[in-house]
């Protein structure tokens, strides 16, 4: 099962700022919050605010899983 702190690990080494808050976005737009609620810190910090309140146990490995696919597939880690 992925935790948060591997989601975010996962995150530091593949995704600039930018896409981080992208994530947080559609992470946002999936679990129908708004994106305003992880807070003002720095992408990284909402980024884990989302993993660790939206998200579950099992929705958290779904992501992780999806999220390693697409890298190893050479697609992009944010949904457009």
């Amino acid at each position: 099962m992925a935790s948060a702190d591997d989601i975010e690990a996962f995150c530091r080494v593949h995704l600039s700022e930018a896409d981080a808050e992208r994530l947080v976005g559609w992470i946002a737009w999936r679990t129908h919050r708004n994106q305003a609620l992880a807070g003002a810190g720095e992408p990284l910090e909402r980024l884990r605010h989302a993993l660790n309140y939206w998200l579950d146990d099992r929705q958290r490995s779904l992501l992780m899983t999806w999220l390693d696919r697409r890298r190893r597939d050479g697609e992009s880690l944010v949904p457009k």
